[in-house]
């Protein structure tokens, strides 16, 4: 039960520490404001609202830089989740 423990414990950590994008030099990162993002990034591909049940309303801002397909989900006017991986789409 105590190797489960640690096990879970590394796998949350290893998920925490992958809440960033890298975009040229500057990294955008779980908790950074919208204006950062729009400073460091700059203006997303596409923007689309994601209707939810209770609470704020979320933005998901997509941006397709070199390869890769980076997707922030924006609430309450700071990034709250950070998706970065390989773009196999079209639109590149």
């Amino acid at each position: 039960m105590k190797y489960l423990a640690m096990l879970l414990g590394l796998a949350l950590s290893l998920t925490a520490a992958a809440q960033s994008a890298r975009f040229g030099s500057r990294m955008v990162s779980v908790g950074d404001t919208a204006d950062r993002v729009r400073e460091v990034a700059g203006v997303p591909d596409s923007v689309d609202a994601e209707p939810v049940e209770s609470g704020s309303p979320r933005e998901q801002w997509t941006y397709r830089r070199r390869g890769r397909l980076i997707q922030l989900w924006v609430a309450d006017g700071k990034v709250v989740h950070v998706s970065d991986r390989k773009d196999d789409g079209a639109g590149n």
